[in-house]
């Protein structure tokens, strides 16, 4: 847990050194290789999370992904249980926020969906690894989200957020790509 709590703190100071320039260009240089990629292709119905502070910027993905005519779920978390219901969101503003400066779908303007019909799901972390294992943000809500549906994984990642190995749990569930400015990884 030591080595875990080591890394989030280097990678999150790593994160915060980042200018705006430099996170706008990364950005969306990661943006064009997951739109130009296969998988997004492909996808009818992608999973994302609302980026906050110093994350891969996702709101002009899910602006392209509906501008293509794809569906877009968004998780919202239940603290107690520790599970996630995704939900489709046609619009920002049937967002709230929520605990940890997440922004959710509001439940009264949002349908849920199965987790079958979701083709790419957009893993959130704050570090990975070329294994292909992330580190979140400790509440290991992907962890068990990422079971339960069959779908492709892909990360979205600055190079400061890339390591050489992350401490692995048995419980930990590999992405299947990452993608950084500079293409998958």
């Amino acid at each position: 847990m030591e080595k875990k709590a080591a890394i989030r703190h280097q990678v999150n100071q790593a994160l915060e050194a980042l200018t705006e320039k430099t996170h706008a260009k990364w950005s969306f240089e990661i943006a064009m290789h997951l739109i130009s990629s296969t998988y997004w292709k492909k996808a009818k119905m992608i999973a994302f999370t609302i980026s906050r502070g110093r994350e891969v910027d996702t709101y002009y993905l899910i602006r392209k992904a509906w501008e293509e005519g794809k569906r877009v779920v968004v998780p919202r978390a239940n603290f107690k249980t520790k599970c996630m219901t995704f939900y489709e969101i046609t619009r920002f503003d049937h967002l709230e926020d929520r605990p940890y400066c997440l922004k959710e779908p509001m439940v009264e303007f949002c349908q849920p969906i199965n987790h079958d019909e979701i083709d790419l799901v957009i893993v959130p972390g704050l570090a990975f690894d070329k294994n292909g294992y992330r580190l979140g943000f400790g509440g290991g809500f992907y962890d068990r989200f990422l079971p339960t549906v069959d779908a492709i994984t892909l990360s979205l990642a600055f190079p400061c957020q890339i390591v050489q190995t992350l401490p692995v749990e048995k419980h930990d569930q590999k992405i299947d790509h990452i993608i950084s400015p500079f293409g998958f990884d």
